[in-house]
């Protein structure tokens, strides 16, 4: 596809990467408050850092153990039998249900915001119930905290928990807690009821001032709190007790304590209930037209939940496809809990200053905390990867771009503005002490010379295609000729593309310079023989290569600086293309070199398939060295999809012979043919299913959207010998992916985050809401 006509040559300069991750005014204000923080169950925070937090705890009151058990964070121990959005706009808009088993509660939040100044007003009503009529109840918690610079004044009167406050960045703003007047306490036992000062109201509330570094640790706080509470209680109740025991409800609820206390920069607000209830929180900031008022929150959110739901049709589809409520409902959630998981992280991260040194070499570098930075991402998995992965990020905006493109791009431009000027990005964001919490520490440090699949350039290239298709309201040839601007007026939405494309383009160039430079073979030289060009991944282990994003996937039995990986070729081979693409400066003759490498080094004759390259075996990994010039190459070939890449990315050509070898793996019930998606190792590798078995074997989503949007997009819509085989493989495999995703669905109420080749049985994490939301596009039919 030829773009460069298309696409203005963008000179790289400073000015051109501070345009591309600046704020663009009226959109940033819109996207300032949000549910920015997934990795609880419910919390807020604006895109600033060291500001205003919020979230929701809660915890029954029958087991007095379970103070200890407090839900706040998402964990996988917690086993909830349900949570995640079942629609959620990214804007202003998101719903989503909480089911807790073991703490006897469901819980519901509809989250709404109204604009105004300084980012307006928001609100989330919460409704629910317990789950059993005899619970001696459930204790529901919401707090504020504030990071950084400000003053907070709290009080609780007339059945209101009040915050007032004011910070440099958000100016004045007030916050209402208002339980429903529905609200039942639960039943006490006769001889407790006149126990002097352990009976509440339906709310009431604790201040504290703590560290503005331990504001996160707000469970922690509480908990303290709770606890010394509990021990003057525990004691009041002893003495009037009369073979009642003690009772939850009145053992673990808070007297109004700290309210008036000065610096307060922590605030709880509980509320003891029984049966059904309701309570809202509310936030206004200064700007009074846009208030909010309690009875109009409902009404709000039943306007913008068919508002949704009429755009999914829309912008999706499915039901002009005769997909089934059922399987419309798991689409809407896929791409709800997807957005649900966007979040604002702020924080240094732990960088090293140095390369990490090769197989068995001493690590003699320090790694030290980097400026703060902030980052606006989507995450993976709200319980066990809730932040930012450079490799999840490509897939994740492929969903995101159909739904709110403008929205999609504010997230590309925050990764772009972690670029360093070498082209590096971190792969894991693990920005804070919040974040490094749920990261052991040997994953911890970021290496400046490790790089992660490029897959955010995905979103680029969707975009320049979309460029392509809509066409320009005059041809930018002519406009470059004006000199490089569009006559007033005249710029329209295609303009407006063209525009927001330009501003990414420096980026895509600099990360292949990245790429060729860091990964580069060791044994690189001008001649460019097989024997002496190439990539490999540098940060590879014995029996791990994290940078590839194919963690445990078999390489070479031992690894060596004298690897050449076909998969991270196939990569550089891509950006290449892209970049001649979106340039018209630069030629073909880069991407012919690369893709003619690619075969020469990569394709072995024998085998039929593309491999990874090793020069010369070494049995002992502890005494590897640098490889020795001459030695022989030999192919490390297993069968999976790492010798899928080529053809994944578009880099075979529809009459080659290549491709029917290819396509015949893939459809091979004894390679990586199941009834449930593609395995990603062949069932006739020596390592399928062996090990951690990660990448073993385990049906992956993101790699059979691949598979699905590399036919669809390359090889069943083009004349060629392959074609019909592209076309019945396609047919299968979607209509395959689908039922599987949705069975599993249907039984667990979650999306996970790999599926089992044998029985198609969701495992590992979940809610896994990152790449596995990539089915929306598959019954969609958008690649």
């Amino acid at each position: 596809m030829q773009l460069r006509g298309l696409v203005a040559a963008v000179v790289l300069s400073t000015a051109v990467l501070v345009a591309a991750h600046s704020d663009t005014g009226p959109l940033n204000s819109e996207l300032q408050w949000g549910t920015y923080r997934p990795n609880l169950y419910f919390g807020t925070r604006p895109r600033l850092p060291n500001s205003l937090l919020s979230g929701l705890m809660w915890f029954g009151l029958d087991d007095q153990r379970n103070w200890q058990k407090i839900r706040h964070s998402c964990e996988l121990g917690d086993n909830l039998s349900e949570y995640g959005y079942s629609r959620h706009n990214g804007r202003d808009f998101g719903e989503q249900t909480m089911r807790d088993n073991d703490q006897g509660v469901e819980i519901k939040s509809t989250f709404i915001k109204v604009p105004g100044q300084l980012g307006g007003s928001w609100a989330v009503r919460f409704t629910g119930r317990t789950l059993n009529e005899d619970t001696q109840g459930v204790s529901l918690v919401y707090y504020f905290g504030l990071e950084g610079n400000g003053t907070l004044s709290t009080s609780v009167k007339d059945d209101v928990a009040m915050v007032r406050g004011r910070t440099p960045d958000l100016g004045k703003f007030r916050i209402r807690i208002v339980p429903a007047h529905s609200n039942q306490l639960p039943a006490v036992p006769e001889d407790l009821r006149n126990i002097g000062g352990i009976h509440g109201g339906r709310i009431s509330g604790v201040g504290l001032k703590v560290p503005k570094t331990d504001v996160w640790k707000a469970k922690d706080a509480f908990q303290d709190v709770l606890l010394e509470s509990a021990q003057t209680r525990v004691r009041a109740m002893a003495k009037h007790a009369q073979g009642s025991g003690i009772h939850g409800s009145l053992l673990f609820g808070l007297n109004n304590a700290g309210l008036r206390k000065k610096g307060t920069n922590l605030f709880f607000a509980q509320m003891i209930v029984h049966g059904e209830f309701a309570f809202d929180v509310i936030y206004e900031c200064a700007d009074k037209t846009s208030r909010i008022d309690s009875e109009a929150i409902d009404a709000i959110a039943s306007n913008r939940r068919k508002e949704f739901d009429a755009r999914f049709e829309s912008s999706f589809n499915l039901r002009e496809k005769e997909f089934s409520d059922a399987q419309v409902e798991m689409a809407r959630n896929a791409l709800s809990s997807l957005i649900g998981g966007i979040g604002y992280f702020h924080g240094s991260g732990l960088v090293s200053s140095n390369p990490k040194p090769e197989y068995g070499q001493e690590d003699s570098s320090e790694a030290k905390l980097s400026e703060p930075y902030s980052l606006f991402a989507t995450t993976p998995s709200r319980p066990f990867f809730p932040r930012g992965f450079l490799w999840d990020e490509g897939f994740h905006q492929l969903v995101l771009r159909q739904w709110d493109s403008d929205l999609s791009l504010e997230i590309i431009r925050s990764w772009f503005g972690t670029m360093d000027g070498n082209g590096w990005m971190a792969r894991e964001q693990i920005l804070g002490d919040e974040a490094r919490s749920k990261v052991p520490r040997e994953f911890q440090v970021q290496y400046p010379d490790f790089a992660n699949p490029p897959t955010i350039l995905f979103a680029v290239e969707a975009m320049a295609e979309q460029l392509l298709a809509r066409g320009m309201t005059r041809s930018m040839d002519d406009a470059l000729q004006a000199g490089g601007a569009m006559e007033e007026g005249v710029c329209d939405e295609q303009c407006l593309l063209q525009s927001k494309l330009d501003s990414l383009v420096p980026y895509t160039s600099r990360l292949l310079v990245f790429f060729q430079k860091s990964q580069a073979a060791d044994s690189v030289d001008g001649s460019m023989s097989p024997s002496k060009a190439g990539y490999r991944w540098r940060g590879r282990t014995e029996n791990h290569t994290l940078t590839s994003g194919l963690d445990d996937y078999p390489r070479a039995s031992v690894p060596s600086t004298g690897e050449l990986h076909v998969d991270l070729y196939s990569w550089v081979a891509y950006m290449a293309r892209l970049n001649a693409e979106l340039s018209p400066t630069v030629g073909d003759a880069e991407l012919e070199s690369h893709l003619e490498m690619l075969d020469k080094i990569h394709w072995n004759e024998q085998e039929n398939m593309y491999c990874d390259v090793t020069t010369g075996i070494r049995e002992d990994y502890d005494e590897l060295e640098d490889e020795d010039e001459g030695l022989e190459r030999v192919f490390v070939c297993h069968r999976g999809y790492v010798s899928l890449f080529p053809m994944l990315l578009g880099l075979v050509p529809p009459d080659s012979k290549k491709l029917g070898h290819i396509l015949s793996m893939i459809e091979d019930p004894e390679e990586l043919w199941t009834e449930f998606g593609v395995r990603s190792l062949s069932k006739r590798d020596e390592f399928y299913g062996q090990g951690e078995n990660y990448w073993r074997g385990p049906i992956w989503i993101n790699i059979n959207y691949l598979i699905l949007s590399s036919l669809h997009r390359n090889y069943m819509g083009v004349e060629g010998p392959y074609q019909e085989q592209a076309r019945s493989i396609y047919t299968r495999l979607r209509d395959n992916l689908i039922a599987s995703v949705f069975e599993q669905y249907q039984s667990s109420r979650f999306f996970w985050e790999q599926y089992n080749p044998e029985d198609g049985t969701g495992q590992r994490t979940h809610p896994f809401t990152g790449w596995t939301t990539l089915i929306v596009l598959v019954m969609a039919e958008k690649y």
